[in-house]
């Protein structure tokens, strides 16, 4: 029974990145450049699992058995489980931020003891349910990226030359 949840969110995640993907056209980003001369304040070592761009905290230990990691040519997906003794704001508070600085936007979020945010980027989805236990809290990660070469091969996203 658990398998199928956890497939039908995972389904759930790859649907709505499409319908962000075929029904919205987003502009370039430009990157945050220090100024030259700046200094940098000190920041904790923050660790970022398999997708490059969600991070988690330190105190927080992976669950193997319980986290899987697909990936074809077309899209990677998967759910990372991790365990830790953190409190449960503490954690929204880790997620909102830092996934904010990795540039994800914020699209809704459930705040209870089992608390679910959920964040996009282009080509990106992102859930992150937070279940507060009485011992330990643990942190389920659904993601979804969609590959550039996929959306090329698809139709997906069209070049066009302006003269």
């Amino acid at each position: 029974m658990r398998n199928v949840i956890r497939l039908l969110v995972v389904s759930m995640l790859v649907m709505q990145l499409f319908g962000c993907v075929s029904g919205k056209k987003t502009s370039p980003e430009e990157p945050a450049v220090a100024a030259v001369g700046a200094t940098e304040s000190y920041e904790e070592f923050v660790p970022y699992t398999e997708f490059d761009d969600i991070a988690v905290p330190n105190e927080l230990s992976r669950v193997p058995e319980r986290t899987f990691i697909y990936e074809n040519k077309e899209f990677k997906t998967g759910m990372i489980v991790m365990k830790g003794r953190v409190e449960n704001q503490s954690l929204i508070d880790f997620f909102v931020n830092q996934m904010a600085k990795d540039n994800w936007t914020k699209e809704s979020s459930i705040i209870s003891s089992m608390s679910t945010i959920v964040f996009k980027k282009p080509y990106k989805s992102c859930m992150i349910r937070i279940t507060d236990g009485s011992y330990n809290t643990e942190v389920e990660i659904y993601a979804v990226e969609l590959k550039a070469e996929s959306l090329r091969d698809s139709g997906g996203v069209h070049e066009q030359n302006i003269k």
